[in-house]
């Protein structure tokens, strides 16, 4: 009887969550590039936050986590505002002028 190695279940876990994460990284910038014909890159930024804050407002409901504490939420705020907001919309805009395919030089 040939026998297989298994993982142990929190490996299998953490295996899974990074493949889901470079499927959903990788496919992002088409998703961008396409979304991006219609959508500014504001437009385009917003409904990407929005979708990820109900997603993982709804993780956090369900797990019951703690709210983060009153000092924290300035600094949260700021993180958002800068990282967040500014990046995707740099991003989208990037997406949108930026050919993926590398050019030739002759």
């Amino acid at each position: 009887m040939e026998r297989t190695a298994q993982l142990p279940r929190s490996e299998s876990l953490a295996l899974a969550a990074a493949l889901v994460t470079v499927v959903l990284w990788a496919s992002a910038f088409v998703g961008i590039r396409s979304a991006g014909r219609f959508l500014s890159p504001e437009a385009l930024a917003l409904g990407r936050l929005l979708v990820s804050s109900v997603v993982l407002g709804s993780l956090a409901y369900v797990r019951r986590e703690a709210l983060p504490a009153r000092g924290d939420l300035a600094r949260i705020a700021l993180y958002g505002l800068l990282w967040l907001g500014i990046y995707n919309v740099v991003l989208n805009e990037a997406e949108r002028r930026v050919d993926a395919e590398p050019r030739r030089c002759s």
